[in-house]
């Protein structure tokens, strides 16, 4: 009994030291360096530590040992052996790590077998919150890192910009490359006439324009924003703000916060609205997942501007930033939002010279558009804000009403200086003029109502031509007098050339 107890003391002793000298094995001091070629600026790049290496010479190494580091224990497992032993094998003690037979550097990274390890290396490191052995953000100017690293091991690499993570060994200086792609965005907005979303709309001043952003978030990506800005001429609905992630927008993603308000609620400096995802959307993630925001804006009066060159349409653009990593953004994407123009060229028959006192009402479809009256020639499209009653030209016996500029109307009256212009339609087949009152001396149009087609190149003219009448026969002129003054003068002139002819006879 005696012998066994000691016989056992010695089997838990021989343990214990081999246990030891693993650990003594890993703790190899040499001087290490590991340099990221491509390290993007404001990135911060961390080495961990997944295996323990002893070698023969830190100068020249011929032979490695591999063990594993106590904080990847549990990633090492044999219930894992489909993640890293597409690359790794262990010798037949369960203990040391070689390269898994017949594969080489060129293999594994063409059969994606060690791109996949290293992911699910990196996964678990985020999910294990694992401490680097070295981390360094990348400095302004700079498009590489240095991690020291100061012992010897089998060194995962990953960075803030996500996914992709990279794999080597030290001792000795290597060289690894930024294999990450960044944060993308693509957003699109809805053209009312097709249904279709595209780069760019037209739409009529006061309509509501729907947009649609795809954010690509890579995984464990941190710190990501979306920072969206539109132009003034644009107002956002900030209620119709939704987040989904799937692409027919039926799950929605309530996690994120969605700032377009004011205090704790404002959106950052210069955005219209910011998004802020949390980390925990891309911790664990092993491919890109994608969020899709939609929303809503008003295009407002600010399309059109009024100033000392004349009037104009400002296109509008609506710009969408991904923000992530340690400050890095992706490249933005944008739409752009127009509205348009058309003119009336009111003149009589025959003339090239522009007829004024025409009042005409415009519409779209079956609804009178109220207008601003900017000046005598140029009216704009109303928004939702411009409310109050629409003045009128017309007047009592075909008389045109006096109405100031800057009002709202909801018709325009023809002058003589030139065509009028009205602004901040859509290009469309659904607008219409209809004259309330003909210039004084000229009849309605009949029909009143002209159909305007509006082209999108913004030179839409509509020419009406308007008709006078004629005087029509009245009592009270000189009526038939005129025909007995001419008989009596032919009655007088025939008796006295009859009273010549006899006396010239006599004689």
């Amino acid at each position: 009994m005696k012998i066994m107890k000691k016989m056992a003391a010695l089997v838990i002793a021989m343990v214990m030291v081999a246990a030891v000298a693993i650990p003594a094995m890993a703790a190899q001091s040499s001087s290490n360096t590991i340099t990221v070629k491509g390290a993007k600026e404001g990135e911060t790049y961390k080495a961990f530590k997944m295996l323990e290496l002893f070698v023969d010479d830190t100068t020249n190494p011929q032979a490695y040992t591999y063990t594993v580091a106590s904080d990847w224990v549990e990633f090492f497992d044999d219930e894992n052996i489909d993640v890293w032993g597409t690359v790794l094998e262990k010798d037949d003690t369960g203990t040391y790590f070689t390269r898994k037979s017949g594969v080489t550097d060129e293999t594994a990274w063409s059969a994606s077998a060690l791109s996949a390890f290293a992911e699910a290396a990196a996964k678990y490191a985020a999910e294990k919150s694992l401490t680097p052995v070295a981390s360094k953000a990348c400095e302004a100017g700079v498009t590489s890192v240095i991690l020291n690293t100061t012992e010897s091991g089998y060194y995962l690499v990953t960075s803030t910009l996500g996914s992709r993570a990279m794999i080597d060994t030290t001792p000795g200086d290597v060289e690894i490359n930024e294999k990450n792609e960044e944060d993308t965005i693509h957003k699109t907005v809805k053209e009312d006439s097709t249904g279709d979303y595209g780069q760019s709309n037209d739409a009529q001043v006061g309509d509501t324009v729907e947009f649609k952003s795809e954010v690509n978030i890579v995984p464990r990506s941190i710190n990501v924003k979306v920072h969206d800005t539109m132009d003034r001429g644009l107002t956002l609905n900030s209620g119709s703000i939704k987040i989904y992630t799937d692409v027919d927008h039926i799950a929605e993603y309530t996690e994120a916060t969605v700032r377009a308000g004011t205090g704790d609620s404002a959106p950052d400096a210069g955005d219209t609205f910011t998004i802020v995802v949390p980390d925990t959307f891309a911790a664990t993630a092993t491919v890109a997942q994608k969020l899709y925001i939609v929303y809503t804006a008003e295009v407002n009066k600010d399309a059109v501007v009024k100033n000392a060159d004349g009037v104009a349409i400002v296109n509008q653009s609506n710009k969408t930033t991904v923000q992530f990593g340690n400050g890095t953004s992706s490249t933005e994407d944008s739409t752009t939002t127009t509205t348009h123009k058309f003119s009336v060229f009111k003149h009589k028959k025959g003339s090239t010279d522009n007829l004024a006192g025409a009042i005409f009402q415009v519409k779209k479809g079956e609804n009178v558009v109220n207008m601003i009256k900017l000046d005598d020639k140029n009216y704009r499209i109303v928004d939702d804000t411009e409310t109050g009653t629409a003045a009128t030209h017309v007047a009592a016996n075909n008389e045109v009403a006096t109405v100031e500029a800057d009002s709202m109307v909801r018709d325009f009256v023809t002058v003589a200086s030139g065509d009028i212009v009205i602004w901040g339609v859509d290009s469309d087949e659904d607008y219409s003029i209809t004259e309330l009152q003909a210039p004084k001396g000229y009849n309605l149009l009949n029909p009143a109502t002209r159909k305007v087609v509006v082209s999108d190149g913004d030179n839409t003219r509509i020419e009406v031509e308007n008709y006078s009448g004629t005087e029509l026969p009245s009592t009270g002129g000189i009526g038939t007098t005129i025909f007995y003054i001419i008989g009596a003068i032919l009655v007088l002139g025939a008796g006295i050339l009859l009273v010549v002819r006899r006396r010239m006879n006599a004689k």
